[in-house]
């Protein structure tokens, strides 16, 4: 159960980690470059990280992982307190992000700019904490939780379909993952397999 639950969640933070890679190439082909803005990728990537990433990996991660972690050992409180608070920064992130792209798709000054700063603050803030959480938090995890904490965080990644508002994430993630890769096909080589 635990290198289950431990593989499901390194495998969405793949899936993520490709999409952010597409995200950080487009932006810097765009600036260093001059290649033409890819809008139908960049809108699709920025569904991607709302739907996925924001909407149902990190809420897992803050119910069932960060809960049974804290309610086990006071180690990783320091830590813990530290993700919690980069999943509340990505939220605004991603809101400045899809403003900006807006704001670039209509022509205003300032606006590619803007738009590559937020991409770049946001594809580090990503992947410096999926680090943290593979390389610090898991090992914690690993030697605190037991078979019923990791049982019930296995459950809660395995289902990501919420039936009361009729919702299928893993579905809708998986269909905007595939359309970023048919978008951008040279990520299809470095690329996970699906959410």
């Amino acid at each position: 159960m635990k290198h289950a639950a431990i593989r499901i969640i390194q495998d969405e933070h793949l899936a993520i980690s490709a999409v952010l890679y597409c995200l950080r190439h487009q932006v810097r082909r765009m600036r260093d470059q001059g290649a033409p803005p890819n809008f139908a990728l960049l809108h699709a990537i920025f569904d991607y990280i709302v739907s996925y990433p924001d909407r149902w990996h990190h809420p897992k991660e803050d119910r069932y992982l960060f809960a049974r972690v804290r309610r086990r050992t006071h180690e990783a409180d320091r830590l813990l307190a530290e993700l919690e608070r980069e999943h509340e920064l990505g939220h605004p992130l991603i809101e400045e992000l899809k403003r900006a792209l807006v704001d670039f798709e209509c022509g205003r000054p300032g606006a590619r700019d803007r738009l590559f700063d937020a991409a770049e603050r946001y594809v580090r803030l990503e992947w410096e904490h999926m680090r943290k959480e593979e390389d610090l938090l898991l090992p914690i995890a690993e030697r605190m939780l037991s078979a019923e904490d990791w049982q019930e965080i296995l459950e809660a990644f395995r289902e990501n379909d919420n039936p009361l508002f009729g919702l299928k994430p893993r579905d809708e993630a998986n269909l905007l993952y595939r359309r970023i890769l048919a978008l951008f096909p040279e990520i299809r080589a470095r690329s996970p397999a699906a959410v």
